[in-house]
């Protein structure tokens, strides 16, 4: 369910960076017809190899005969990791479709961050996009970040205009004594989102 009043926070956030972003030309937005064909295109074949990652990681780590034919062991798991890959198809989905519109963000320090706000500025406050996307995305990347322990991921609301992560405080941390099938049920989770993720992408790209 949408917060309102975080998603408006957010929308405001978002202007004030991707405004001073595009003033410091840190973001371009008129790419050319071929930019944005060759963009999107790159972005959406990123997006489709994340998956396929993220897909053989939870295969492997659910099916009898994928183990034995890696010759791992009945109990191996990877689960977590599945998480990783399954956010950056929808990374990369985001960037394609940041391309489709002629946008293209400068790759420096805060991609992750600049990524989520161009989302809000250029396609969701627009309703470009549902809502309901964009808050799957921040879901998605919380959880990456989580995993990795990634510290950009994790800096304080207090930096910003308002909360960036999706309901952080709500959100218990990745640990290595996570119980498996809570692992396996975020690993799902992450998985099956990014698949409907991408697919939705795809249906306003292609």
């Amino acid at each position: 369910m949408i917060d309102h009043k975080k998603f408006e926070e957010r929308v405001k956030e978002a202007d004030t960076i991707i405004t001073y972003l595009i003033r410091e030309k840190k973001i371009m937005t008129s790419l050319s017809a071929p930019e944005k064909i060759k963009f999107a295109k790159f972005f959406l074949k990123q997006a489709n190899l994340s998956l396929i990652a993220a897909d053989l990681l939870y295969k492997i780590s659910t099916q009898k005969l994928s183990k034995e034919f890696h010759k791992l062991n009945p109990d191996y798991e990877c689960f977590l990791w599945v998480i990783n890959p399954s956010y950056y198809c929808m990374f990369y989905s985001v960037h394609a479709l940041l391309a489709y519109k002629g946008i293209r963000i400068s790759q420096e320090q805060g991609i992750h961050k600049k990524t989520a706000h161009a989302l809000v500025y250029f396609c969701v406050k627009n309703d470009f996009i549902a809502k309901e996307l964009y808050e799957q995305f921040m879901e998605s990347q919380q959880e990456a970040a989580e995993l990795l322990n990634v510290e950009e991921f994790k800096e304080k609301a207090e930096t910003l205009a308002g909360n960036y992560f999706y309901e952080l405080e709500k959100r218990s941390r990745f640990t290595y004594e996570t119980e498996e099938e809570a692992k396996e049920r975020h690993a799902a989770t992450s998985l099956k989102r990014a698949k409907e993720f991408l697919a939705e992408i795809e249906k306003i790209i292609m």
